[in-house]
């Protein structure tokens, strides 16, 4: 008789730890939901709550408090980011610039060949853009972690085709320029501008990123160094006149 009872109170227990684990997924994928939605300061616990269908005091039961359940979130994502961006850097040592550029351009295009997993990423990308516009303090490790190696990648990519000597500005330039390449298909379908719908579809819009990235470098550096060799100096900057 106590070993059954023994027996029924460790299937509860069982069962109690499972239905709040189940609460806790609730409530982290409604806030991740809501947070990306609506900003942290907008979103309430009650609102969380409602959309998980929990109970209102199971915020603070399972995170303290909403900073806790916002960090966690917030660290989910990171976390996800980060596997993303390991990928997006992963070429072989001695890979040449348009290489590494291809690959790190063809990683972008699979966040379009799963539905699923655009959803997750699209919603990762709103969660940080209002960190970016509205900093909870967790500001500071998303630039560290997720977007400080990007622009060292391909910053590097830029020096590799440009020169070391290239200004940083410029480099700068070409680098938001490239990322900005990337991320548009995300966004592109739904406005009809991009038709991605197949592996070869991916495969050329991954190249025509290349091709361009590689030629608008050129180019900009070509009128960079123009520039500077026609520019008048001081000395007889009158007589140019």
């Amino acid at each position: 008789m106590k070993a059954r009872r023994a027996h029924g109170a460790k299937e509860t227990g069982a069962a109690h730890g499972t239905r709040e684990a189940a609460t806790r997924e609730r409530l982290l994928s409604a806030a991740a939901t809501l947070f990306s939605e609506q900003g942290f300061r907008r979103v309430t616990v009650r609102d969380i709550c409602k959309e998980a269908s929990a109970n209102v005091a199971a915020v603070n039961y399972h995170f303290g408090d909403k900073h806790g359940l916002y960090r966690e979130v917030v660290e989910r994502a990171l976390t996800q980011v980060k596997r993303f961006d390991a990928e997006s850097r992963n070429v072989a040592r001695g890979a040449s610039p348009e290489q590494r550029l291809l690959h790190y351009a063809k990683s972008y295009l699979v966040l379009v060949e799963n539905p699923e997993i655009a959803r997750v990423a699209k919603q990762i990308r709103e969660l940080f853009r209002r960190e970016l516009s509205e900093p909870t303090g967790m500001q500071e490790r998303l630039v560290a972690e997720v977007l400080a190696p990007r622009w060292r990648f391909l910053g590097q990519i830029v020096k590799d085709v440009l020169g070391d000597t290239a200004r940083p500005a410029l480099v700068g330039e070409c680098v938001l320029s490239i990322h900005a390449q990337c991320l548009m298909p995300l966004a592109a379908p739904s406005f009809g501008l991009l038709q991605l719908k197949t592996h070869a579809d991916r495969e050329h819009f991954a190249e025509h990123v290349v091709t361009f990235s590689l030629a608008g470098m050129r180019a900009r550096a070509s009128q960079a160094n123009a520039s500077g060799r026609t520019r008048p100096t001081r000395r007889n900057a009158k007589r140019v006149v």
